[in-house]
């Protein structure tokens, strides 16, 4: 479990806006677990007008949903790129950034930058708003 000691602030990529927060805990996003070295590529940005203490509670209900968002994402992916997904596809996803930005515990969102095995010369960057897809895009 996420605690708020597990939050460490991060003041090279904090701004004006918002302080940035790296997790010095194992966290799961999609099926792919985040851990070690890895967790570097986890930001957490909270807007400077509130305490990281008001939404911690939401912070950790985030992350805990987007390891059981697979009906969700693999029903946008296939509607929005037209590719059938396979039965493990889901729990094969590597996950190579996360950004997650809380204005409030009613305004926030993520963007996940992935790699899937059915488009291997690109890399997917998934928007979501709240626990909704805003949109995939395919760089590469």
């Amino acid at each position: 479990m996420i605690e708020i000691s597990n939050f460490i602030m991060n003041d090279e990529e904090s701004d004006s806006r918002y302080i940035c927060y790296n997790l010095n805990t194992s966290i799961r996003i999609f099926n792919h677990l985040i851990k070690d070295g890895d967790l570097e590529e986890v930001y957490i940005y909270v807007a400077n007008s509130i305490q990281l203490e008001s939404v911690i509670n939401h912070i950790i209900y985030y992350i805990d949903w987007f390891s059981t968002c697979e009906t969700v994402l693999k029903s946008y992916y296939e509607n929005k790129l037209g590719e059938k997904v396979y039965e493990t596809w889901f729990g094969d996803i590597e996950v190579y950034r996360v950004d997650i930005t809380f204005n409030n515990k009613y305004d926030y969102g993520a963007t996940i930058y992935c790699g899937d095995r059915i488009y291997l010369d690109h890399a997917l960057e998934i928007e979501f708003d709240k626990e909704n897809i805003w949109d995939i895009r395919l760089n590469g």
